[in-house]
């Protein structure tokens, strides 16, 4: 039989093959057709949407023009026209590379070679146009929480003195959108008076004779119609109960519009997959006239930033910066807030005390060098980026989650989330070659007691630690204690002291790094406390590294096999138990779930760095999603560099070049969820005269000079980024987060809920960038050129 008349529903098929409801919709576009005309339907649909491997390869088939083009591990050669249609094609069908899109792409060459030179299709290819990706919106499902549903009625709508005719296509008690004709003439942004005219003749309520307030949104433009989004400013109770009534009885009767349900679930389960694995510490400044740090987020990835601020006695002294003159200048500001922190420790008498700044203060004071030069030669100095936002409580935004929880809060609790006024990040940006720069500062002669001023005061940890309820948490109770060790390798052995241990494992801190890598085992000598136990030797005690910061001088370690045997563990259990009065419990954070959504949500509204998210599709990696928020960004300019008026996000500066996408994808592969992650600081030149971009990794320059001549030219040459690349590996997604908002999904539209799910289980990694330009400059004494 000859298909060739159902070829428009054959190709229509084949794009919907994959849809979860494929059966339905195949029985819609095949309707009123014989059974056995649907069967060779059906078997010819089938057969082009199956997956292929072959190659499209038109090298001998044309003299020039034909340029190489990879896609899932394929490596084809075509015209760029081909390639066009190519990506054209691949988009229709889900990016499934299908024997129907090879057969169309071949009958498309075919074709052009079959016309004269001037007749062929031309097209240049925008190189960045496949780095394009589509943006998640954090913290977005707030803007509305309520049913909407597919309603067409007529209404009359009162704009300034003019009166336009119009019929609703969906309507919710917070808004409703509206069917227009083209060229309406209404401005974004104006008040537009609604009178459901309709719907007064139907139910002839009297109040549904007024007019009520509307603000429109956004004009969605289409062929034939424009439709407007109006969200509703007026307050009637009367009209949201009788919207609210109309969805409740017509829901059987109307299709109920799921696609904010939808967003939800894709913005929550986005974040959800980043926040447990971020690096930086999402810290909380209340007060003011006189603030000071109330709130902490922790998870296990940036559990390290605020134990390295813990004492001797087991308290935090990071609050004890907004004690300093300099952080209290710095908040004198009304606008964000970025800049860099040194800090480092000393031990004397059994109290360690803190010394901390930041470069403003520094550069200002003149004592810069002199700061810088007793740091560096700390083991624990460390180098921190602090962000903060100025932030007022909304109730309506931020208590949103608490009341879908039914999770009550206690007035005094409450009262300190309301009286939160700067939102912000603290992380950890210390390496290697961070460093090895700050030892050029270093000198001889130089007065200590002249840095007096930036001792940090001794505080009473009053900010509350709360941690995200979907992270596992510590299995056992963490005390804090510091003690001599000796770390060894097969090669040398390294002094250090412990920060803190439990029976299963310590974190260790190191007078100089330690080459080692994650899963490595290491053996470890406790000198100071074989004093206290004559009957074992506290020598060569195994353990496994399962993480490290970046300059490898802070260990987080386990203890290797059965604990029941490790005399390691022995020995801990019976030094807890023998001494629980004496030790102190590294604190904890509070389980409460009601403070922990607040504070979760209100860190997604100003989130300060950019995530981005690695999908598994087919075989190969493909990064195709970045979050973003309402708050500023430095690193937004570099990512709408190379966007277009529909896809503003692009990521072709940081992926352009294939080797950073092929060191991303081997460092993906060994990596586990468990795993801390794996970070590099990667060098983005683009050029203003062509905008053409070169990317380095800081650890493929040969030495420092070539590293400093680098940034130095690219200074001069245009638009300079230095970022901190941090990769983490996902597990499976938290379903359980979205449980409420899937639910609801699939009771209306089980096949777009089933689809929702499967994106999110194709995430394999996040990418969390931080920008370290400004840092790297003030390092190396560079400034911008304007």
């Amino acid at each position: 039989m000859d298909l060739s008349h159902y070829a428009d529903v054959i190709k229509k098929l084949t794009t919907l093959y994959y849809e979860p409801d494929f059966s339905s919709l195949f029985e819609q576009l095949t309707e009123g057709e014989s059974k056995s005309t649907r069967f060779l339907i059906k078997m010819e649909v089938k057969r082009l949407s199956t997956p292929t491997r072959r190659i499209l390869d038109f090298r001998q088939r044309t003299t020039s023009g034909v340029i190489p083009y990879e896609y899932d591990g394929i490596l084809h050669h075509m015209m760029p026209t081909a390639i066009k249609l190519l990506e054209t094609l691949l988009v229709q069908h889900q990016g499934h590379y299908t024997l129907g899109v090879y057969e169309e792409v071949l009958a498309y060459q075919v074709s052009e070679r079959s016309k004269s030179v001037a007749e062929r299709d031309v097209v240049t290819l925008d190189p960045a146009a496949a780095f394009a990706v589509e943006p998640v919106q954090y913290a977005s499902y707030f803007i509305r929480n309520e049913e909407r549903m597919h309603y067409s009625s007529g209404i009359k709508m009162r704009i300034g003195e003019r009166f336009v005719d119009a019929m609703t296509s969906d309507i919710s008690t917070s808004g409703i959108k509206v069917k227009v004709g083209k060229n309406s003439d209404i401005a974004v942004g104006s008040l537009v008076n609604v009178n459901f005219s309709s719907l007064r003749q139907e139910y002839a309520n009297h109040f549904l004779r007024d007019f009520f307030a509307y603000k429109l949104m956004g004009i969605d433009e289409e062929e034939k119609f424009d439709y407007l989004r109006l969200m509703r400013i007026d307050d009637s109770t009367e009209l949201d109960t009788f919207i609210t009534t109309l969805i409740t009885q017509n829901k059987s009767k109307y299709k109920v519009n799921v696609r904010y349900q939808e967003e939800n679930v894709v913005v929550k389960g986005y974040e959800q997959f980043f926040l447990p694995r971020m690096s930086g510490l999402p810290l909380y400044v209340s007060n003011a006239d006189k603030p000071v740090l109330s709130h902490l987020l922790l998870n296990e990835n940036n559990r390290g930033v605020y134990d390295y601020w813990v004492n001797e006695e087991s308290k935090s002294q990071l609050e004890a910066c907004w004690q300093s003159p300099w952080m209290q200048t710095l908040m004198q500001a009304n606008a964000r807030i970025e800049t860099t922190i040194y800090s480092f420790y000393y031990t004397q008498n059994g109290h360690i005390y803190f010394y901390a700044a930041d470069a403003q203060s520094l550069a200002k004071s003149g004592s810069k060098a002199l700061f810088l030069a007793f740091a560096c030669q700390r083991p624990n100095f460390r180098v921190f980026k602090l962000s903060l936002n100025p932030t007022v409580f909304d109730e309506k935004k931020h208590l949103l989650e608490v009341e879908n929880q039914h999770q009550a809060l206690g007035t005094q609790t409450l009262a300190a989330l309301q009286d939160i006024r700067w939102v912000g990040l603290l992380q950890d940006i210390t390496n290697e070659n961070v460093l090895n720069d700050y030892k050029a500062y270093a000198q001889q002669g130089s007065d200590f007691n002249q840095l007096h001023q930036y001792r940090l005061p001794v505080a009473e940890q009053r900010a509350q630690l709360s941690q995200f309820k979907y992270v596992q948490l510590r299995k056992e109770s963490r005390f804090s204690y510091k003690t001599a060790i000796v770390a060894n390798d097969t090669e040398l052995s390294i002094k250090g002291w412990s920060n803190d241990f439990s029976t299963e494992g310590l974190q260790v801190e190191l007078e100089t790094p330690m080459d080692v890598q994650i899963g490595q085992r290491i053996y470890l000598e406790l000198p100071m406390l074989q004093k206290l136990s004559k009957k074992v030797a506290l020598a060569n005690l195994p353990y496994s590294v399962v993480g490290c910061n970046k300059a490898k001088t802070v260990l987080h370690l386990q203890i290797v096999g059965d604990k029941a045997t490790h005399i390691g563990c022995q020995f801990f259990n019976l030094l807890i138990s023998s001494n629980k009065d004496k030790l102190k419990s590294m604190p904890e954070p509070s389980q409460s779930p009601g403070v922990t959504a607040v504070l979760r949500n209100m860190y997604c509204h100003h989130l300060a760095t950019m995530p981005l998210y690695i999908h598994k599709v087919n075989t190969s990696y493909q990064i195709d999603r970045i979050g973003i928020s309402q708050c500023e960004n430095s690193l937004l300019p570099l990512f709408e560099c190379f966007g277009q008026a529909e896809t503003p996000y692009n990521l072709y500066p940081l992926l352009g070049d294939n080797s950073i996408r092929h060191t991303l994808d081997e460092a993906l592969e060994g990596l586990e969820s468990t795993y801390r992650p794996w970070q590099q600081v990667l060098y983005i030149t683009i050029a203003s005269s062509d905008s053409a971009v070169e990317t380095r990794f800081e650890k493929d320059f040969d030495d420092e000079h070539e590293r400093r001549q680098f940034v130095s030219h690219s200074l001069q040459k245009g638009a300079f980024f230095a970022i901190q690349v941090m990769l983490s590996r996902t597990g499976r997604p938290d379903m359980e987060f979205i449980e409420k908002e899937l639910n609801y999904v699939s009771h209306y539209a089980i096949h777009r809920a089933q689809k929702l799910e499967d994106e999110l289980w194709r995430v394999r990694g996040v990418v969390d960038l931080i920008d370290v330009s400004e840092e790297l400059l003030y390092r190396l004494g560079l400034r911008r050129t304007s």
